[in-house]
């Protein structure tokens, strides 16, 4: 895994602890409200209380190898948080990807540069794993979600973005 570093004086990159519960459970939810507030199909609609059980699932993995859960840290306050799992593909040559499940910052920092490092970090823990690739879902009506991954240099794949590592 790569060295996990402090990118500034104040921003530092961490993995997410249980400690982190909480903050990371308002960060979540913050996200799932956004999405919530699209009017999209019209069916799809996160459920409540989902924040807590996607927080508290990935937190039991966490050791297995199979996620990675990434927080900024401003001081000591969670500015923003990414979390991947690993989606194993033996149908397909590259065997594996790192699927992002999800990556937020707080609500008044967004556009503040704390998720770019966030995602760097991320491709640097793909590569060393040997992942070939990383998806995600945007959806297309979060345009300043779309705008950021096509930025990072990820590109419309299906309905995911992808690129390669």
């Amino acid at each position: 895994m790569p060295k996990i570093k402090n990118t500034s004086a104040q921003f530092q990159i961490a993995n997410l602890l249980p400690e982190h519960r909480e903050s990371a459970i308002e960060l979540v939810n913050q996200f799932f409200k956004l999405v919530n507030s699209f009017r999209l199909d019209g069916v799809f609609k996160i459920r409540p209380r989902a924040g807590t059980k996607m927080i508290d699932v990935y937190l039991k993995l966490r050791g297995t190898g199979k996620v990675l859960l990434l927080g900024g840290f401003l001081g000591g306050e969670l500015v923003s948080l990414l979390i991947a799992r690993t989606e194993d593909k033996p149908y397909l040559e590259e065997e594996k990807i790192l699927f992002l499940d999800l990556a937020v910052t707080k609500r008044g920092k967004q556009k503040s540069g704390y998720m770019k490092p966030l995602v760097l970090f991320c491709e640097s823990w793909a590569k060393e794993q040997g992942y070939k690739s990383i998806e995600l879902r945007a959806i297309s009506e979060n345009v300043n979600a779309v705008s950021f991954w096509k930025a990072m240099g990820y590109d419309p794949f299906y309905i995911r973005f992808r690129k390669s590592v």
